[in-house]
């Protein structure tokens, strides 16, 4: 089963380099067009949608959708279906604005990806 690590940063530390090439996955401005070989997707909570998605991660994503609208990446039934070698690393930032403000940012990247 793939690995979930929550890392709760501040609203300015979006840039993120592939941990197994160094390849821009997201930065200051936007996520990459040019994803690296690792790179298994990455996910904004507050757009709901999978940026980079690698084509045989499809399936399993449309399986967990027709039986739950409401799962999240960190979910054991979405980690079960991602390959044992990857891990998603999840930002998380929280703010005050007129009420409680919070954004999640994962990127998976698998490190068995040759």
């Amino acid at each position: 089963m793939a690995e979930h690590i929550l890392i709760t940063q501040s609203w300015y530390g979006s840039r993120f380099h592939c941990p197994a090439c160094g390849a821009v996955v997201c930065s200051d401005k936007d996520l990459t067009d040019k994803p690296c070989k690792h790179l298994l997707f990455s996910w904004i909570n507050e757009v709901g949608e999978y940026h980079n998605l690698k084509p045989s991660l499809q399936p399993h994503i449309d399986a967990l959708i027709d039986s739950d609208e409401c799962f999240l990446p960190e979910d054991q039934e979405f980690l079960e279906g991602c390959p044992e070698t990857a891990v998603l690393f999840a930002f998380e930032a929280r703010e005050m604005a007129c009420g409680p403000i919070t954004t999640q940012i994962v990127h998976a990247i698998d490190f068995g990806a040759e």
